[in-house]
């Protein structure tokens, strides 16, 4: 299980993106069952309100919906099952133009957590997957391009 940084959603491939929904289904499948998560790259979820999840769902389900990619009924319901997830009224938040999301409470979203460190890890693990074929090239280069012009200082480099 993993959260790739929120600021990566944009930029996934649409291997990645399928699989990030997966994963927050089984994330959510998880609080349901379990009250909570269990799993060490996504255990940090506890250290957070719920609303920071919603959002997330949110940000990926509207990149899926921007590429044309469509949810199916049953993913819908069990997000209504497992955390009450509102499809007509999703959670408010807000993206400023270099992509940083806060909730409507202030809070950014999964600060402490989804940091720059957290983001530099994330695009390691993606270089290591166009290294081995597992991304495109161009889908790598566009996201360090779009990563380094938010964050300049990132030693990264496609």
């Amino acid at each position: 299980m993993r959260l790739w940084h929120y600021e990566l959603i944009p930029t996934l491939s649409r291997q990645h993106l399928l699989g990030q929904w997966r994963e927050v289904l089984a994330i959510t499948g998880a609080i349901r069952k379990q009250g909570e998560v269990n799993h060490a790259t996504v255990n940090r979820l506890k250290d957070y309100d719920l609303d920071h999840l919603l959002v997330y769902i949110q940000l990926v389900k509207e990149e899926m919906n921007r590429r044309g990619y469509r949810t199916t009924v049953k993913s819908q319901q069990k997000l209504i099952d497992d955390v009450g997830y509102n499809w007509a009224r999703p959670l408010p938040y807000h993206k400023d133009d270099q992509g940083l999301v806060t909730l409507a409470n202030g809070q950014a979203l999964y600060a402490g957590f989804h940091d720059d460190r957290y983001l530099l890890q994330n695009l390691y693990m993606m270089q290591e997957k166009a290294d081995t074929d597992q991304i495109d090239w161009s889908t790598w280069q566009a996201m360090v391009a779009s990563m380094l012009a938010v964050h300049p200082t990132l030693p990264i480099r496609a």
